[in-house]
């Protein structure tokens, strides 16, 4: 009986979506295998598995422990995927289809241009292959250490046009660092990360504020894995399903996040929507009183608001680390800025709207300070740039 079990090898895999995909494109087992580099000899050559996907940071060292390498390895000197068949173990490359499929759907050319390669491994070898193959016209590949690094780029390279981040800096569970200040880059015309976890890392943020074109890298693993999944199933998959499954996989996986007045009804409605999509709920609110001991009033009168919004940005921090859960917030979580980045990069941000005289504001201690109209009139404008979708909430709650 054939082997019809597959898996995925890597270091750290926790923030992985390679079991959910390969659920779309065939009916075969599929395991994350996280692997020591002690053990990745004996897991590619165990008898138990008819194939894998290589990840960070085995793509390179893999290609050297197949008996044959497919032609476009053979050129790219990298390694993500590996079938077994007539016992013998052959390496192939889908992250160039995977890349070329991602820039493609996001309408990203490099031809004619300057590109900047972050990182030196098994995805940027991958990257360049591309950019070379499609005519870039200047391909800089920067490290900690070489001699294009970190510390001499903006000396050198701030013409570049595009910018590509291949390395683990941002993902998941290191959510929220960048490598590089995009705005020291005027020429910059496109920004893309190979990172699908958080779905929008600083980097593709930061771009986007600048009004730069950005995606991060989901489209990328979705095409790479169904192209894998052809390999593994010696059949060919419809393209039509890539999109359908980054869709899928987009919409089970993105944070919804309600933000609105105090009083607006966020937590009714975020435990009844968690509640019908089968979500873990989460408010913001209960999260810092747990944290601190102690009511949202107190914390106001004893440390003032200043430790307060200190205390929920850190929280804020942790909870949308966190994928396909419900979360309301409180209603000055709009008075931070950096608050929106840590939001955006898994989130789907949603207005409540709620009619000023019928906001609750017992208990809540700006509103103590201020009347409603006055605090609406402070953030009404954070929140319409905030969201991405409103819910008109003038039901009556009893």
């Amino acid at each position: 009986m054939a082997m019809s079990k597959f898996g995925l090898i890597g270091g750290h895999l926790k923030h992985s979506f390679s079991k959910e995909i390969h659920k779309r494109f065939g009916n075969y087992e599929y395991d994350l295998l996280e692997t020591t580099e002690d053990q990745l000899y004996d897991r590619i050559h165990s008898s138990e598995y008819a194939g894998f996907n290589v990840t960070i940071p085995y793509k390179k060292t893999a290609m050297g422990m197949c008996d044959e390498i497919s032609e476009e390895v053979m050129k790219i000197g990298s390694v993500n995927t590996i079938v077994k068949r007539e016992g013998v173990i052959k390496g192939y490359n889908t992250d160039y289809y995977g890349f070329a499929y991602l820039l493609k759907r996001n309408e990203i050319d490099v031809t004619g241009r300057k590109c900047l390669v972050l990182g030196s491994g098994g995805a940027s070898v991958t990257v360049q292959a591309y950019l070379k193959d499609h005519k870039a016209s200047e391909i800089i590949v920067v490290s900690r250490t070489g001699e294009n690094n970190y510390d001499n780029i903006y000396e050198k390279h701030t013409d570049s046009e595009i910018i590509i981040n291949t390395t683990p800096v941002g993902m998941y569970p290191d959510n929220g660092k960048t490598l590089i200040s995009v705005d020291k880059f005027p020429a910059l015309v496109g920004a893309v990360d190979v990172i699908y976890n958080p779905n929008k890392t600083k980097f593709i943020l930061d771009a986007l504020s600048n009004g730069i074109t950005a995606c991060g890298g989901l489209s990328m693993l979705v095409a790479q894995a169904k192209a894998a999944s052809e390999l593994f199933q010696n059949k060919t998959i419809d393209d039509d399903e890539v999109d359908i499954a980054i869709e899928e996989i987009r919409s089970e996986t993105l944070n919804y996040v309600l933000i609105g007045m105090p009083g607006a009804g966020k937590t009714y409605l975020g435990r009844k929507m968690a509640e019908r999509v089968g979500r873990d709920f989460y408010d913001l609110d209960d999260l810092i009183v747990e944290k601190e001991g102690r009511s949202i009033p107190e914390i106001f009168a004893t440390d003032g608001e200043e430790y307060f919004r200190n205390v929920e940005t850190e929280l804020l921090k942790e909870v949308c680390k966190k994928n396909g859960i419900v979360l309301a917030c409180g209603g000055g979580v709009v008075k931070r800025q950096v608050n929106y980045s840590i939001v955006k990069q898994n989130g789907r941000i949603i207005w409540v709207k709620r009619d000023l005289d019928k906001l609750e504001t017992e208990g809540r201690p700006i509103s103590q300070k201020k009347s409603v109209y006055e605090i609406f009139e402070e953030r009404k404008d954070a929140y319409e740039y905030w969201s991405d979708y409103f819910i008109d909430n003038n039901q009556d709650f009893n």
